[in-house]
């Protein structure tokens, strides 16, 4: 999640090349191979949207189980407000920035309020769907001292 502090606004993304990703999604995409989470995420945003990122802070995990292909698709889920450049309009959707209080469940993919729960709460959290890009459900993860 790329979030402007001096408007209290996010960048999201309608992807058009992912039919169930219809509505408003976070910049993001797939590691490389041998390549450092954090590296892959500055890569996909700069590649989707043009922006240099930096001083990713890394915020929480989804998974996505297909148990009758013995599958399992994770994502690692970072924050940041350190941001540089021009937006471009890439191929893969329209970006823009909007307000956080402007989302909802009706206007963002499946399970990006999910999502946005985890880039915004202070504690660790995970999600996991029981069916390959399926809804998620929010898991708290509290450690007792």
């Amino acid at each position: 999640m790329i979030y402007n502090p001096d408007t209290n606004e996010v960048l999201v993304e309608d992807k058009t090349d992912v039919a169930w990703k219809f509505g408003h999604t976070f910049p993001g995409g797939h590691v490389e191979v041998n390549e450092p989470l954090a590296d892959a995420m500055i890569r996909e945003v700069y590649e989707e949207t043009g922006l240099k990122i930096s001083h990713l802070e890394a915020c929480g995990t989804v998974e996505w189980f297909d148990k009758t292909e013995g599958y399992r698709k994770i994502g690692f889920l970072y924050r940041t407000s350190h941001f540089s450049g021009n937006l471009i309009q890439g191929n893969e959707g329209q970006l823009t920035w909007l307000p956080i209080t402007d989302l909802t469940v009706e206007n963002t993919a499946e399970s990006f309020m999910e999502m946005l729960a985890i880039f915004t709460q202070a504690m660790a959290i995970s999600a996991t769907s029981s069916t390959m890009n399926g809804p998620l459900t929010l898991t708290a993860n509290e450690h007792d001292d």
